[in-house]
């Protein structure tokens, strides 16, 4: 089995918040890419039911590791402007190993 893991991350942004919520988006791919000693994608795409979602592939675990604290940072900066899932989660989100 591959260590590369990709996560995909859904988030809701309320009504009236997308534009602000994209800017957000780009701020957080630029942080999440800078002075990184290995390789990162991070890629954001606009779903038709209104939300978006975060598709990243990390070359191991340790790097996922690393990267979630700025991210949890980073959620907790836009948490005014996201609806809540079922779960009462900001997101909804998954993460797994590349199948070789």
């Amino acid at each position: 089995m591959s260590e590369v893991i990709w996560s995909i991350i859904k988030y809701k942004p309320k009504e009236g918040c997308e534009d602000e919520f994209v800017e957000a988006l780009r701020c957080l791919g630029n942080m999440m890419s800078e002075n990184k000693p290995y390789e990162f994608l991070n890629e954001f795409i606009r779903l038709d039911t209104g939300e978006f979602a975060q598709i990243a592939r990390m070359p191991n675990l340790d790097a996922l590791i690393d990267g979630q604290v700025r991210g949890l940072t980073w959620l907790d900066s836009v948490d005014h402007l996201l609806e809540k899932y079922e779960d009462d989660s900001r997101t909804d989100a998954f993460s797994g190993f590349t199948i070789e």
